[in-house]
């Protein structure tokens, strides 16, 4: 459902936001029912017999000085029309629950009204059934401290307590599942994330105890890989150091031959550098501000096999940015040397500011890549389509996103319009 939040702490704020809502109206309604209407039903029985008694007094004809008497005990004031509207009945807010709750108890001619007034105090106007025309002004002092600021207090109390709660208790849940969160991506990008600590609930535990596990054997694993593959590629430097120098024994007369396993030699010990890189990828290294500018220029002319081959359009003033630097040369020789390989010269180093970012890139001339090839090919082991096929092992693009990423920074291959590719990575600087 598109209304609902997508985040664990979202849908349990949600869940108990709503549990809470419901137990207001149901609390709301409970109060109403069980104690606001029996003590509205008490004041209003009470104010009908003052009512009563009222007009009782009328209709017997009692004497100015029991009729003074008794208003100055009740304070109860009786008022035509007229003169009730000047004393502040039309300010005076009309309640139909309350004329007709009185209406119950009074059995006058006239319909009975009731109406509020707050002004210096509460007071109530009532029709009287009795005689038309006439309105009795009724003070209600007791409603001054009882009503409604009790109902208001509890019912804010109430709602603002279990807000707290349901946030704390939200919370709680919630919090595990970012830290698990920020090891799931650490461990994807290779960093150890560390144990992490089990508690909270019994399942919330049960899952960080799998995740370390997990962290624990993919560690292994990538040791066991990072030992294998080195030991693999310091052992073949042996044979392949005895067939070199066996071929350079060779006689005259198998000059080709020996031109054709000196080549292939190179090509191995080539590729068994690369394995060495991809696994001595640089994590390590501590990064430093730097420039930038120097370590590309450095690295592309390493590369270059004629000083034509590499050219550079650098930018002045580029920011410092914090790389490792033997890992940041291997991943500009790699772009470099993959463009030469593949498009040959010449070959366009350019750095620029862009946004928050230091861009650099590497153009070539050479046929482009397809575009449906271009995600696959920072995977291991993956090179492109035969238009820039050739040796290599199809490590150097996984190689450079490998680096790029310790660095924070994107990595992406662009067909340029005029021809030719593009390598970009984007480093942000701050």
């Amino acid at each position: 459902m598109r209304f609902l939040p997508r985040g664990t702490f979202g849908r349990i704020a949600l869940l108990i936001g709503a549990l809470l809502l419901i137990n207001q109206f149901i609390s709301y309604y409970s109060v109403s029912i069980y104690i606001v209407q029996p003590f509205v039903r008490q004041i209003m029985h009470a104010v009908a017999m003052q009512v009563r008694v009222e007009n009782m007094g009328g209709s017997m004809k009692l004497s100015p000085e029991i009729s003074e008497r008794y208003q100055q005990v009740t304070n109860i004031e009786a008022y035509n029309e007229k003169t009730a509207l000047e004393k502040g009945l039309q300010d005076a807010k009309v309640y139909n629950t309350l004329s007709d709750e009185i209406n119950l108890y009074l059995d006058g001619p006239f319909r009975s009204e009731v109406r509020v007034e707050e002004h210096d105090g509460l007071y109530l106007w009532v029709r009287s059934p009795y005689v038309k025309d006439r309105w009795l002004r009724i003070p209600l002092p007791q409603f001054e401290n009882l009503y409604p600021s009790p109902l208001i207090v509890y019912l804010s109390a109430i709602t603002i307590l279990s807000l707290i709660g349901g946030w704390a208790f939200a919370r709680q849940i919630s919090r595990p599942l970012r830290r698990l969160e920020f090891a799931a991506r650490e461990l994807g990008r290779g960093d150890t994330p560390g144990q992490l600590v089990e508690t909270g609930t019994e399942e919330m535990v049960a899952v960080t105890r799998a995740f370390n596990q997990m962290a624990r054997n993919v560690h292994q694993l990538e040791q066991d890989r990072t030992m294998l593959l080195a030991g693999i590629s310091h052992d073949l430097r042996t044979p392949l150091t005895r067939i070199r120098l066996s071929s350079e024994f060779l006689p005259d007369d198998y000059e080709d031959i020996r031109e054709g396993i000196i080549r292939d030699t190179e090509d191995m010990d080539e590729i068994i550098d690369q394995f060495i890189s991809f696994v001595r990828d640089g994590r390590d290294e501590h990064s430093e501000p730097g420039d930038l500018n120097a370590l590309v220029h450095g690295a592309g002319e390493a590369a270059a096999i004629n000083e034509s081959d590499v050219r550079f359009d650098l930018a002045e003033d580029l920011p410092p940015v914090p790389f490792k630097a033997l890992a940041m040369k291997r991943m500009v020789r790699n772009l470099v040397e993959n463009a030469l390989r593949y498009a040959g010269a010449p070959v366009t180093v350019r750095t620029r500011v862009e946004q928050n970012f230091v861009v650099l890139s590497v153009l070539d001339n050479g046929p482009g890549i397809k575009e449906v090839d271009i995600p696959r090919l920072f995977q291991p082991f993956t090179r492109g389509d035969s238009a820039r096929s050739g040796r290599g092992t199809g490590l150097g693009l996984a190689i450079v996103k490998r680096i790029a990423e310790m660095h924070k920074a994107r990595i992406s291959l662009h067909n340029r319009p005029e021809g030719g590719l593009e390598a970009r990575v984007m480093i942000p600087y701050f």
